[in-house]
């Protein structure tokens, strides 16, 4: 995989209805001091108001991305302001109530449509928090900063490995771009919200549509009416290396670990609970209050449930001191379903659309009072039971005598999506019958062979 260079916008417009969503945006004060060419104290501050919605774009202005490139991630960076002056962030003024709050949303824009609000990956600092979807970035008194006040490269919004349920096309790479709005305000306190600096990053693979893998034929020749000055990629003797296989894998060691009556808070793109869902319950077989997976490493607190640890991948042991996530069903939470979703995954990043496409993960289904294992995808960012496709139910286990009995993986076939188009896959476990019913789930990988 490549990426771009960090690279400021030099275009923007208010937002106004563009969204779609009911809101008719107001403008930045000052916008076009994020633009690359701006000198300076590159600020653009808010008013007092929610409300206010810009769209910055033509960061990759001079082709940046290669033609014919394949993008697989987008991201939105701080790091140097490009005058070199400061530093890039979101923030708050140093002058303002110390009971101030705004909210702000990120979107990104692939020249035609915007995606849904971006999830905020970065670490959060004093006064400033993320909602449940991890979607809405809350600053709480002035002097606050996200993701820092140095000037340490760090992603603010984005992953390196989604597209966010759009399209990006490198012919419209001119017209990329993200869209910052202030979503809230507490409107007895003022504090002006600032950006500085911030720019795009794409990350992109680049192939080519024909390949001669090994020694050319003997029969080949010649190329007629191409120089070999432009010729690239020239097939030689021993030229073996294939395009690598597309992969997405996730485990859980660096995230928070939450336990009890608390749902875990991704970090990693994952959406759980209620964010994941489309409506007020799952509704497989009944209205089941839904919840948020787990997360924990060591034992689960409940006794005779749950595992030891998280998995250890190349044998199914568990490996000490490793997360997890599972369903924390003590205290009647039994009753609950348990939701959670995956970062989205598209076939069209696979090396080879000819090669199989796969789901696997481990599984820890120890308790005399388990419950049931659901696993479902979806073209959408949340889903419920009649819209999402089922693609495996896990109704009865076996195996699982103690917390230390091993992990036992589990595959499923996705070759039926290997289509170009995004998916989510939903994790729904509910059925449990008591509090020793702690279900768990480790190592998830999307994984092409």
């Amino acid at each position: 995989m490549a990426t771009t260079a960090i690279l400021q916008p030099r275009a923007q417009a208010t937002l106004g209805t563009g969204l779609g969503d009911g809101t008719t945006y107001g403008s930045w004060t000052g916008p076009d001091r994020l633009f690359a060419t701006a000198t300076g104290t590159s600020i653009a501050a808010s008013a007092t108001a929610a409300g206010i919605g810009n769209v910055w774009t033509d960061c990759f202005h001079d082709n940046q991305i290669p033609s014919g490139a394949t993008i697989t991630g987008v991201e939105l960076v701080a790091g140097t302001d490009p005058d070199g002056s400061g530093n890039s962030y979101f923030a708050t003024s140093a002058f303002g109530h110390s009971s101030a709050e705004k909210t702000l949303q990120v979107f990104f824009y692939n020249g035609t449509s915007y995606s849904s609000a971006v999830t905020f990956p970065g670490s959060l600092s004093t006064g400033v928090t993320l909602n449940g979807a991890a979607d809405e970035l809350t600053f709480t008194g002035n002097n606050r900063f996200y993701v820092n006040s140095d000037a340490t490269e760090e992603v603010l919004a984005g992953a390196n490995d989604s597209l966010f349920g759009l399209s990006w096309d490198p012919s419209n790479q001119s017209d990329f771009g993200f869209a910052v709005t202030v979503l809230s305000t507490n409107a007895f306190f003022s504090i002006p919200l600032l950006i500085r600096g911030i720019g795009m990053r794409i990350t992109y693979s680049t192939g080519f549509a024909d390949k001669v893998i090994g020694e050319p034929p003997a029969d080949i020749l010649k190329v007629l009416g191409i120089a070999t000055a432009n010729l690239a990629n020239i097939a030689q003797p021993g030229n073996t290396t294939e395009p690598t296989p597309y992969e997405l894998f996730y485990q859980f060691e660096s995230e928070t670990a939450v336990i009890n009556t608390g749902s875990w808070s991704p970090g990693n793109n994952w959406v759980n609970g209620t964010s994941a869902t489309d409506g007020t319950y799952w509704g497989r077989d009944s209205n089941k209050t839904v919840k948020g997976w787990n997360l924990d490493t060591g034992t689960t607190p409940s006794g005779s449930t749950g595992p030891s640890n998280g998995v250890d991948v190349s044998d199914g042991s568990h490996a000490s001191a490793t997360k997890y996530m599972y369903t924390e069903v003590t205290s009647s939470r039994h009753l609950y379903a348990f939701v959670t979703r995956m970062p989205v995954f598209n076939s069209s990043n696979m090396s080879n659309s000819g090669n199989d496409l796969d789901l696997k993960f481990w599984v820890h289904a120890y308790g005399s009072q388990i419950g049931d294992l659901y696993v479902y995808i979806h073209t959408a960012t949340t889903a419920n039971h009649s819209s999402a496709t089922e693609l495996a139910a896990y109704e009865s286990f076996s195996g699982y005598t103690a917390t230390s009995s091993v992990w036992q993986q589990k595959t499923i076939s996705l070759n039926s999506y290997r289509n170009g188009a995004d998916y989510y896959i939903y994790f729904v476990s509910q059925n449990a019958t008591g509090f020793r019913g702690d279900l768990a789930v480790d190592a998830v990988q999307i994984i092409e062979s």
